[in-house]
């Protein structure tokens, strides 16, 4: 069985007013699609490293309440998706409160797949 390979041909389609990438595969030659779309498959299958989530949820935190926790102060296990974080405890009680808005946000930021489910 004969391995097809991707031929990647760059050309820009110009419209009226604006200029836009594309590329054409040899899989389907007629097919036009944009390079923003290029990596859209990954984009469903792969899920956010630990650091980022953890990343995401500190800003979350400082956009929302005001106020920072360091990144040494959260864990994150990807198998649970649980995250848990060693603050005080006047700040983990406002977390606790405020747990489905935070878990809300973060799903907009690293999406459905790779936010996390609870905050211990």
């Amino acid at each position: 069985m004969p391995i097809i390979s991707i031929c990647v041909i760059l050309k820009q389609v110009q419209n009226d007013t604006t200029t836009t990438n594309v590329f054409m595969t040899r899989k389907n030659p007629g097919e036009i699609v944009k390079i923003g779309n290029l990596f859209d498959k990954y984009k469903k299958t792969l899920k956010a490293p630990q650091g980022v989530v953890i990343d995401a949820f500190i800003e979350v935190i400082d956009d929302l309440m005001g106020f920072e926790i360091k990144k040494e102060q959260c864990r994150y296990t990807v198998s649970t998706k649980t995250l848990g974080v060693a603050v005080s405890g006047p700040l983990k009680s406002e977390i606790t409160i405020r747990k489905k808005e935070i878990l809300a946000h973060l799903k907009g930021r690293l999406g459905e797949k790779s936010a996390p489910k609870d905050i211990v």
